[in-house]
């Protein structure tokens, strides 16, 4: 089995139950129909000018798999070594494992959405405005020491 590097070229064709991509090779030949290899449990989808990694099956280039992808265009370049990040490359969103071991969630459009409930040990430390929804139910401790009780989306007490 033979590797190889190439650009691709094209939008990934989902269609299939495994995707495919075109793909120019750096002699300039250009495949199209290339499966894509993905870990199981990720999925993404490249964009044409994306960097390919490419496995020849028995060393014949008319077979090649991609097993791997990236994008030099949008990658994280302020990385502190050891670092681990899932990021978008076009908006910037990402998830970052940071040096100190917390988490860091950062959504470019600002918004994060949880689906499901939502179980916490510790305090959450707002700044900004925390809204609180119909239905919602238990206390809340302010900055100042003071506790609000919430019934069914209302406060009911504050002392």
């Amino acid at each position: 089995m033979a590797f190889g590097l190439g650009r691709q070229t094209a939008d990934t064709d989902e269609s299939r139950s495994t995707s495919t991509v075109q793909v120019a090779l750096a002699s300039g030949e250009l495949r199209s129909d290339v499966p894509v290899m993905q870990l199981y449990g990720f999925a993404s989808r490249s964009v044409p000018g994306s960097d390919l990694a490419l496995m020849f099956i028995s060393g014949d280039r008319t077979r090649a798999v991609a097993v791997a992808s990236g994008d030099q265009r949008g990658r994280p370049t302020d990385l502190e070594p050891g670092e681990v990040c899932l990021y978008h490359p076009r908006t910037g969103s990402r998830i970052l494992l940071n040096e100190r071991g917390g988490v860091e969630i950062t959504a470019d459009d600002d918004n994060i959405s949880l689906n499901g409930n939502v179980l916490l040990n510790g305090s959450i430390n707002v700044s900004g405005n925390a809204i609180i929804g119909t239905g919602a139910t238990g206390s809340v401790s302010t900055g100042t020491g003071r506790t609000l009780t919430i019934r069914n989306g209302l406060i009911t007490n504050i002392y």
